[in-house]
């Protein structure tokens, strides 16, 4: 595999500078802008727990976690446990519905077991603490100010610090392994170890793996642009292999779509691996001036590896040893940085019995009185812990109880949709009034004067001097430091930018040459910063 890799990366295309030069770039005018959204890291991110939730993995190891951001995510506890089985119910009442799964076609994730390896001490620290367990203290504060998510379920989190060079015993036999945006990092001498240590040794059912594509960086420029002008928002080859511009300064390499096709074939045919998904994410919102979107593809490059059953896993695992010990890789034994148990509810998975219909109905059923509700959302109902507690963890349980109590009406949605209610069957259609009403004597300030605002009395009363500066209305001036500029756009890693294709990079924070050290033998993960944009696939109530 090694004279095809090399083949692959001193493939190079030729640029005919003089020709390009001759073209006036300014004259011809700026560079069109790219736009993604939601942001080009997001959708890698979506892509990635989209497989996980279809496939129904349950055992992640993120290779080049960076800070975090994807463990973070799946340590979120899902807000109910997976259906049980029929036979839990087996004396329903003949005339409800047979459907009784919430929401089948949007599960959730269930992990029961993640990890993370990158070799940045500082993004570590970052994923122990965004990865931990609540504190006392937060669960607490989130149960009084927030919406509050039982754990339903056992996880268990470690994070682990070294380099990919290195075999980790306890990463064989791993579910499913995630490497995004980290092999283009990979020095030439430690890449060769990436394919004999994942598909090899570790032997994951299924890796993800993605990589920006060389080919889409033209996207960034107008046609013909010289290198010169290129190379204002652009890398150079650092390693002086080939004429190509890159994205990151860190990068060792970019692949074309063809060198990507030819890497991954030849990877899945040594290592046992059939190629299950081959392709990109990442589309800008505008159309290209040139007419070159289906030239130039997607931002990113993907590919799901999934694990052949041809009984030649021990071979292939000794043989990838054997050439993982002839590249003569130093690098030390992973360090443990931590281990995180985070425990489910007492109650959870507790099967129904036969007082239980009675139980959850009058806990139901007290709620909505109490709250002065005739007809309430079931998932509001959900997410008070006492009564999905009665549940075991499982929201199929509350349908069921809900449809099996005399005094309780399960409201499906007419369009077929899936946001179902509760109705309390003579319960009070007129909730409690909270906010006194607006003519309310109660509101008059005792000095006031007629004639006078009562909302100038406070006003004059209070003093909110505030050190920032205020504009002529009054409003507190921000100096842009959390207001967006309308004229901003997301570059190829989804970062807030201005038009441009070269991203802004911290050294000392994840993957620069400080990271890397003199000897380059390490290596880790861009790291991805942005808002969540899209809430059904990141939020903790659908992960």
């Amino acid at each position: 595999m090694s004279s095809t890799l090399t083949s692959v990366i001193l493939e190079i295309d030729e640029h005919n500078e003089d020709l390009a030069e001759e073209i006036d770039v300014e004259a011809a005018g700026p560079n069109p802008p790219v736009t993604f959204y939601p942001p080009l890291f997001l959708q890698r991110r979506i892509w990635i727990l989209d497989i996980l939730r279809r496939e129904s993995i349950v055992d992640v190891l993120d290779v080049g976690c960076g800070e975090g951001q994807l463990l973070s995510v799946l340590a979120q506890p899902a807000p109910w446990l997976a259906p049980p089985p029929d036979t839990w119910f087996p004396d329903r009442r003949s005339n409800v519905d047979s459907e009784l799964k919430y929401k089948p076609d949007r599960p959730n994730l269930h992990p029961h077991r993640i990890a993370g390896l990158d070799v940045s001490n500082r993004d570590l620290e970052f994923t122990v603490q965004n990865t931990a367990p609540p504190s006392k203290d937060e669960e607490d504060d989130a149960s009084q100010y927030s919406l509050r998510v039982t754990r339903w379920e056992d996880l268990v989190v470690k994070v682990w610090k070294g380099g990919l060079q290195t075999i980790n015993e306890e990463f064989v036999g791993v579910e499913c392994i995630v490497c995004t945006e980290v092999i283009e990092h990979l020095p030439p001498e430690i890449l060769p170890a990436l394919a004999p240590a994942l598909l090899g040794v570790y032997q994951p059912e299924r890796l993800l793996l993605t990589t920006p594509s060389y080919t889409f960086n033209e996207r960034f420029t107008r046609p013909n642009a010289p290198r010169s002008a290129r190379l204002r928002d652009a890398y150079a080859d650092p390693t002086g292999r080939t004429d190509r511009m890159f994205r990151h300064s860190d990068h060792k390499f970019e692949w074309t779509p063809e060198e990507f096709t030819a890497w991954c074939r030849e990877a899945a045919d040594e290592w046992g691996y059939d190629i299950e998904e081959l392709g990109g994410v990442g589309r800008p919102l505008e159309d290209d001036p040139w007419g070159r979107d289906e030239e130039l593809g997607d931002a990113s490059l993907v590919v799901v590896f999934r694990r052949k059953d041809d009984g030649q896993r021990a071979a292939h695992a000794e043989r990838a040893r054997n050439v993982l010990r002839d590249l003569t890789l130093d690098g030390e034994p992973h360090e443990l940085l931590a281990e995180h148990q985070h425990k489910a509810h007492d109650q959870a998975h507790q099967r129904p019995t036969t007082d239980s219909v009675k139980l959850i109905g009058d806990a139901i059923k007290n709620k909505m009185e109490s709250f002065r509700e005739a007809i309430i959302p079931l998932e509001q109902m959900w997410f008070e812990q006492d009564v999905s507690a009665l549940c075991g963890g499982y929201i199929e349980v509350m349908i069921w109880a809900v449809e099996e109590y005399e005094g309780l009406d399960l409201l499906k949605s007419a369009d077929g949709g899936k946001e179902w209610s509760i109705e309390l069957v003579g319960g009070v259609k007129n909730p409690m009034v909270i906010w006194a009403e607006e003519n309310s004597l109660d509101l008059i300030p005792p000095d006031w004067i007629p004639g006078q605002d009562p909302e100038d009395v406070s006003d004059e009363e209070e003093d909110f001097s505030s050190p920032s500066s205020t504009g002529a209305d009054g409003d507190v001036s921000w100096n842009g430091s959390e207001i967006e500029e309308p004229d901003a756009t997301l570059t190829k890693d989804g970062s807030e930018e201005h038009a441009t294709w070269k991203e802004s990079w911290d050294e000392a924070r994840g993957w620069g040459p400080a990271a890397w050290g003199e000897s380059k033998q390490d290596w880790g993960k861009a790291q991805e910063w942005g808002a969540v944009t899209r809430e059904e696939d990141l939020s903790v109530l659908e992960i």
